[in-house]
């Protein structure tokens, strides 16, 4: 466990210390705030509303559905692993001037495992390419989701391995919801193995 909370900690510092530069603060932090729950609640709500009205109350129905349980799973992982931020976790390298993380947004110090905007901005991502696939966005709807998660990285707000589990727990809440909705598009056909 040891040599995987050091690798973890050699990539977060990798990116947070070693990619840092003024230009890409604003890019990472506009990544960052856009990444945020109520953003993607929002911009999901509006799509449903203004593009999808005949399905509008059932898709948000499932939408909600698919935030709900992502969310409330990361939430209640956060409370039971309580792992500190890299902020609390070094505060003593940073207090002595041995450490350094680059903190160009809000200084958070508390439950960091699992990330709580990257598991939105996948559970967002993933309900829109299950749903809406005709629509060709994908691609980029989940390198948006990706571009949050790396964000949070190079905020200093999470390690690596919170952005990887906030991704698996989103995307898992998206998918399962799609597969339990009976009234879902683009479901595999009984008996498919897809």
């Amino acid at each position: 466990m040891n040599v995987l909370s050091s690798l973890d900690a050699s990539l977060f510092f990798a990116v947070n210390n070693g990619l840092s530069t003024p230009w890409l603060d604003g890019v990472m932090t506009f990544f960052t705030v856009a990444g945020d729950f109520a953003g993607w609640a929002l911009f999901g709500a509006l799509f449903i509303l203004l593009w999808d009205t005949p399905n509008a109350k059932r898709r948000l129905l499932a939408f909600a559905a698919a935030l709900a349980l992502s969310g409330g799973t990361v939430n209640l992982i956060k409370e039971v692993v309580a792992r500190d931020r890299p902020l609390e976790a070094f505060k003593q390298g940073i207090d002595a001037g041995t450490v350094t993380i680059h903190t160009p947004y809000h200084e958070l110090v508390a439950r960091s495992f699992p990330s709580g905007h990257t598991q939105a901005a996948f559970t967002a991502a993933l309900f829109f390419v299950l749903y809406y696939r005709h629509r060709g966005w994908g691609a980029l709807l989940l390198t948006t989701a990706s571009l949050v998660g790396f964000s949070r990285i190079y905020v200093g707000a999470h390690y690596p391995a919170d952005v990887a589990a906030g991704a698996l727990l989103g995307a898992a809440g998206a998918w399962l919801v799609w597969r339990l909705d009976r009234e879902a598009p683009f479901k595999p056909a009984p008996g498919d193995a897809r």
